[in-house]
């Protein structure tokens, strides 16, 4: 029975970021698997990494070992990734990416399971590291989820994913993910490392980082060994990566050529609000969702300088910890002791400064919308879904919430319950999949919104 693994790393972009840290993911991954002395054949992508390479060289490497009976496949890929909302797959991008060339120039995590299939593993491990440098990999854990709901045929799997879908997974010598996959091996201090280990190390090696919280999906018996934990494992040394791939990075891309690859993410002002009434115009879809055009009619509302946006407060103190080059000045008060028998002393060092609230200067349409189903029915509350856009250089961060109207008087309506606010980030050099993540908010929203009448016109029917 064979043990085969398969390591792709693509650093090399034409269009998009190069990722130079990912050759050295790729090199200390790749000698931890050597190490292990498990893999009968290794498949190693990391040089020519353009489509057309790619994916023939993983068609052979199927090929070659389809008629052979396999017990694990191990799959580890670190570079930018993609998220198709069409499909509902996962993707990763190779050398060649382009938007407008979107599925021949990635990688499909459909194409990968097929492959999986054919050979049928006892078991699957599949690493991935998104060094995406703020490109959002996908729309959410349910997408996530339903991906590998439909694996039907891989029993037994394991799968570690860098980050959630609303944030970034971080690299500067070394991937922090890798890096931590890696330490989690060579600290250990057993002598069979199980894959459920290096899971739990990961997760306590990010438990105190708001910014990156890797992603685990396991099915199966929770006890697989990785690998005896020898000396030869034990005398890896991470810190001789990152000195190598500090110098390749010196070599391979001046400071002017990083300057203008990153500039090509950037959008003149008057993109911008193209952007944003586009993002206006998908958002108005929500009324032609399911029954909602036949009970409630719509209004969207524009507001400018954040106003009159309920619960605004933790946005601000978002921004206020996560300051990302934002147009945004945020509006803060101060918090003193509230203590009255305290003293003047004692309430100076006591007081604070906390956020209250955002404003700008960017003269932009709009900066937040509010989209309002007003109902056609007395039966039923209006409800509204406030949008709110950070708008920076190279990105939106899009904050959103769901509010339910209650009656305090004869037609007259006051904020109810709400939803909390979730956010995700929009690059402009990567629209489409914003624009796919502007729409989930609808499907959302029309949730929402069914859920809370079928509750009222329970409640009301059992008062009769």
């Amino acid at each position: 029975m064979k043990n085969i693994a398969v390591v792709i790393a693509i650093s090399d972009y034409e269009n998009i970021t190069p990722l130079p840290g990912c050759k050295n993911d790729y090199r200390l991954v790749s000698d931890i698997l050597r190490a292990t002395n498990k893999y009968t054949e290794i498949l190693e992508i990391y040089d020519k990494t353009d489509s057309s390479n790619v994916k023939e060289s993983l068609m052979n490497f199927f090929s070659s070992v389809r008629e052979e009976e396999i017990g694990e496949l191990f799959f580890y890929y670190t570079g930018h990734g993609t998220y198709d909302g069409e499909d509902e797959d996962l993707k990763f991008a190779l050398t060649d990416y382009s938007k407008e060339k979107h599925n021949t120039t990635t990688l499909s995590n459909n194409f990968i399971d097929q492959q999986i299939r054919g050979v049928n593993p006892k078991l699957t491990v599949k690493v991935i590291d998104a060094c995406n440098s703020g490109i959002p990999y996908i729309k959410g854990d349910l997408e996530f989820s339903q991906i590998f709901e439909q694996e039907k045929a891989i029993s037994n799997l394991y799968f570690m994913f860098s980050s959630h879908s609303h944030q970034s997974s971080y690299v500067d010598t070394i991937s922090h993910f890798t890096k931590s996959f890696a330490e989690a091996i060579l600290n250990y201090k057993g002598n069979e490392i199980s894959y459920t280990s290096i899971i739990e190390y990961i997760k306590d090696k990010f438990a105190q980082s708001s910014k990156q919280t890797p992603y685990f999906v396991t099915q199966g018996a929770m006890s697989d060994i990785f690998c005896n934990v020898t000396e030869i494992i034990k005398n890896i040394d991470i810190r001789k990566y990152q000195k190598q791939i500090a110098d390749v990075q010196k070599e391979e891309i001046s400071l002017t050529e990083s300057i203008k690859i990153l500039s090509k993410s950037y959008l003149p002002k008057d993109e911008i609000d193209k952007i944003l009434n586009q993002a206006k115009e998908f958002l108005s879809e929500i009324i032609t969702i399911d029954f909602l055009a036949e009970v409630f009619s719509l209004d969207v509302i524009e507001i400018s300088n954040y106003t009159d946006i309920l619960d605004i407060k933790s946005v601000a103190k978002w921004i206020d910890k996560n300051s990302n080059n934002y147009f945004i000045e945020i509006e803060k008060n101060e918090v003193g002791n509230n203590n009255i028998y305290g003293n003047l002393l004692q309430d100076y060092f006591n007081s604070r400064n906390e956020p209250i609230g955002i404003s700008t200067k960017l003269n932009t349409v709009f900066d937040s919308l509010k989209i309002k189903l007003k109902p056609i029915y007395p039966a039923i509350p209006p409800y509204q879904c406030n949008a709110v856009f950070l708008i920076s250089r190279y990105k939106f961060t899009i904050f959103y919430k769901f509010i339910t109207y209650h009656e305090t008087g004869w037609e007259i309506y006051d904020y109810g319950d709400s939803s909390k606010w979730k956010y995700f980030d929009m690059r402009y050099d990567n629209k489409d999949e914003g624009i796919q993540k502007i729409k989930q908010i609808n499907i959302e929203f029309s949730e929402y919104v069914k859920n809370d009448i079928l509750v009222r016109m329970e409640a009301q029917n059992s008062k009769r």
